[in-house]
């Protein structure tokens, strides 16, 4: 299978490296100094939990242009910068798009990208179960196993499941299909905006620890609220119940 992996941040250079096998032909779209290390350097991940560097070359490109066809796009970047390649991916002719990351309107995003678009497109979202930090010389990669993939559809089946399972096939890294994909994201976004605001005030050091906990765990019932207030599950239900207990129970870690 032919890949692009559009964006070359932590997610999209694990991407990369998890789906380079020899059955599949992947490139990277990056830019700027990120692009300068992958080209002279190559793609070194430095993996925390197994103790392990890997460093590949993966062909790369700097622009998409419109006779640029894969059998799939990756997009991987922040939430802000999607609509920024809207433009880009509705000129180019691939027909198969994924959004891999946090989505607060996956459905406004698929419908933007729809309207401007003159060639069949089929999208779809994801999020990729792994974290990490880009450093000088290396990505620092924390992942669990092999790491994990979800995808899940806005509307109806996925019209190119086909190309996802045999990217997957041979590759270590697991693809799971969730159903109601998008009450999936909305419910992470709700669990994760509380979080990152909480570490950005403790960062700040004008805000004890204990004073902090006690204003993010009403966050995070009013989040979960307002979710299903607008017609949204919590998914899974059991999040809730696990984030409020390590708060409570360790919040010298927070």
């Amino acid at each position: 299978m032919k890949i692009l992996i559009y964006g070359a941040g932590v997610q999209g250079q694990f991407l990369s490296h998890a789906l380079n096998t020899k059955e599949n032909t992947v490139t990277m779209l990056a830019r700027g100094k990120t692009l300068e290390q992958l080209n002279q350097k190559g793609l070194k991940l430095k993996h925390l939990l197994q103790r392990k560097t890997t460093i590949e070359y993966i062909p790369t490109i700097n622009t998409l242009s419109e006779q640029d066809i894969y059998d799939v796009i990756f997009v991987t970047m922040k939430y802000s910068d999607f609509y920024n390649v809207v433009p880009t991916l509705a000129e180019n002719k691939s027909q198969n798009i994924i959004f891999v990351g946090n989505n607060m309107n996956p459905k406004l995003l698929q419908k933007t990208l729809m309207q401007q678009s003159h060639h069949t497109k089929h999208i779809t979202f994801g999020f990729l179960m792994t974290g990490g930090s880009r450093e000088d010389n290396d990505t620092k990669i924390l992942r669990f196993n092999a790491g994990e993939l979800k995808v899940g559809n806005m509307y109806g089946d996925i019209a190119f499941a086909h190309e996802l399972n045999s990217i997957f096939k041979n590759t270590k890294i697991k693809l799971t299909y969730e159903a109601k994909f998008e009450d999936w994201l909305m419910s992470h976004a709700a669990s994760i905006l509380p979080i990152n605001m909480l570490f950005i005030l403790k960062q700040s050091k004008r805000h004890h620890t204990n004073d902090l906990i006690k204003e993010t765990i009403p966050a995070f019932n009013e989040m979960y609220q307002l979710l299903e207030h607008q017609g949204h599950r919590i998914r899974p239900k059991a999040q809730t119940i696990i984030i409020l207990k390590i708060l409570k129970v360790y919040p010298i870690y927070y």
